[in-house]
């Protein structure tokens, strides 16, 4: 049984996306949790830079932090820069 958003993967609209929510689903929960772990030890890091620390990919941990933002188990603790230099927020465990 698939559960709501943020607590499973989700998609805006079209196939592709929630094409791509559905193959995340089974992993989704325990990048969440290693991307909460890390934040709790690691924090004010930015998303990319929790992925690189956890050796996964931003396009893997981006979406999982925010589904931890939206369960209210980390906040944006001030500003860095992502890996394309563009300006990203640094988080910490709620």
């Amino acid at each position: 049984m698939r559960h709501k958003y943020p607590h499973s993967p989700g998609y805006k609209e079209g196939e592709t996306s929630r094409e791509a929510a559905e193959s995340m689903e089974e992993r989704a929960p325990t990048l969440r949790q290693r991307a909460f772990e890390y934040i709790c030890r690691f924090p004010l890091h930015t998303a990319d830079e929790v992925a690189k620390g956890l050796k996964e990919t931003p396009y893997a941990i981006r979406p999982r932090i925010t589904e931890l933002r939206k369960m209210k188990m980390v906040v944006n603790d001030g500003r860095g820069k992502n890996k394309s230099g563009r300006p990203a927020h640094r988080w910490r465990a709620a």
